[in-house]
């Protein structure tokens, strides 16, 4: 073999090794593995766990699988529809928010107005942003247009259970209280970066295994650079630190540019980095040992 035939197969394994690394490092960026997984099975309408229990083929069910029927909720004030979809012959539940308008409110002592987008679109950004932090506790959710309506569809969670409703039951005793508040503080935290005030009991879903999936976000990713009732976050769990820090902002920008407006993002960016600061002062006080944990 020649010299040159032979530099030249060497340049294209180092191109073909520098290439795959830039598609692993993007897939990393764009699309982590969950940091709390579970043992929750997707269902169908009878019970039975959904042939499909990934998150890309329930994506994909979610936006082209035929309506069965619909049904308004009673529940919440977003403009719910409960859906009864079928896809490949297997019939599931879903819900569909339709909310669309700006509002404004006043906020906090000194009275401010802050302008906000109540809207279905936060749903699926918010799913994303969740997903690509790795906290995986918000269900598959996608934008669609089913009839002359846009909105957005969110698969159903089955055998969950509204926290208002534990509570009003007196059935609200999880059994290992620590772990449940470490649940608690990582909501605090992803509702503290997408700024959402909204956050009540009635979208707070909890399993049998009292696991908490976090629901309703028409109203978050307000255009604010406040940080809302950051003096209750005190801790933080170790994985999520990692990715509030390490998560690219490129990648970030690539995930949420479809349903934010540009000053959304800028002011979400801000608040990251004021989270970020806010939790590095605390361990700087405190002591890393004190302020972070693992969830289990």
């Amino acid at each position: 073999m020649s010299s040159s035939r032979h530099l030249t197969i060497r340049w294209s394994l180092c191109f073909l090794i520098l290439f795959a690394g830039i598609i692993f490092v993007h897939s990393v960026a764009t699309a982590g593995p969950s940091l709390y997984p579970t043992d929750y099975v997707y269902l169908d309408v009878d019970g039975k766990p959904l042939p499909f229990q990934d998150h890309a083929t329930i994506l994909e069910a979610l936006r082209t699988a035929s309506v069965v029927d619909e049904k308004l909720m009673s529940r919440g004030v977003a403009h719910n529809i409960k859906l009864l979809l079928e896809h490949e012959g297997v019939r599931f539940q879903a819900v569909l928010r339709l909310i669309e308008g700006t509002e404004k409110e006043e906020a906090g002592s000194l009275r401010m107005v802050l302008k906000y987008r109540d809207s279905y679109i936060f749903e699926v950004a918010a799913y994303r942003l969740d997903e690509l932090l790795g906290i995986g506790r918000i269900p598959p959710t996608v934008e669609r247009r089913i009839d002359e309506h846009k909105g957005s569809v969110q698969i159903w969670m089955e055998g969950t259970t509204p926290e208002d409703l534990l509570l009003e039951q007196d059935r609200l005793h999880p059994p290992d209280r620590a772990t449940w508040w470490r649940q608690k503080n990582i909501m605090f935290i992803f509702d503290a970066l997408i700024a959402n005030t909204d956050r009540n009991q009635g979208n707070l879903l909890i399993d049998d295994d009292w696991n908490l999936w976090f629901i309703d976000h028409t109203r978050a990713f307000r255009e604010t650079s406040l940080l809302f009732d950051v003096n209750d976050i005190k801790t933080c769990e170790r994985g999520l630190w990692t990715a509030l820090q390490n998560t690219d902002e490129d990648a970030i920008r690539e995930v949420l540019e479809p349903y934010l407006t540009s000053k959304e993002l800028s002011k979400l960016f801000l608040r990251r980095n004021k989270l970020i600061k806010h939790i590095a002062k605390r361990i700087d006080k405190n002591g890393e040992d004190t302020v972070l944990y693992d969830l289990k």
